[in-house]
């Protein structure tokens, strides 16, 4: 049986996406307590949650001055800061640019990290905006896959590391939900930005 050519696959957005995970976890490594969201209906004392999101934040940041995880802006700015004005917040270029990659691969990745920051800054009533920019996050896809072989796993990365804050994830799960039931297919050729 012949595999389909690239541009035969379509990609169909889920009703309930992956974000969902992501969601949960960049509300656990929030600047912001989530008390009614960290402890489960049944739990005896309410007063655990504080405790259990300051151990968990107390965690996170002692990985961040360890360096075994990126430190990551938390600020309630949801575009968040990009000095150099590339479509690219700070911290997660920094991240890109400290992996042991090579130039085109770290190209690849801004460019993919460049899409998926678009979905939390798009007007998700503009249906036609929201078709660009699955566009836009395919080609980043396709270009991701081109140059690195395990490029699932560092899309997957950056995506969480995007949804990082309670206003991002809304942001981004509001993009999904706005893009549920659309179709984009997998373009064709080198879609990397030149």
């Amino acid at each position: 049986m012949a595999t389909p050519a690239k541009s035969e696959y379509t990609v169909i957005f889920p009703k309930w996406p992956m974000a969902c995970l992501v969601a949960v976890c960049a509300n656990a490594c929030s600047a912001e307590p989530n008390v009614g969201n960290a402890v489960p209906p049944a739990a005896p004392k309410a007063s655990a949650a504080p405790a259990a999101l300051v151990s968990v934040r107390s965690m996170i940041e002692a990985l961040e001055k360890s360096g075994a995880a990126p430190a990551l802006d938390r600020s309630s700015d949801v575009k968040g800061p990009d000095v150099n004005a590339n479509g690219v917040r700070d911290d997660i270029e920094a991240y890109i640019n400290a992996l042991p990659l090579t130039p085109k691969q770290i190209k690849a990745a801004l460019q993919k990290a460049r899409g998926l920051q678009l979905t939390l800054m798009v007007d998700t009533s503009d249906k036609a905006a929201v078709q660009l920019i699955g566009e836009t996050m395919m080609a980043g896809t396709n270009c991701l896959g081109d140059v690195l072989i395990d490029f699932y796993a560092l899309s997957r990365k950056i995506e969480a590391m995007t949804a990082n804050t309670r206003e991002r994830t809304k942001r981004y799960l509001a993009y999904n939900a706005a893009s549920s039931g659309s179709t984009t297919g997998l373009p064709n050729g080198d879609t990397c930005e030149k």
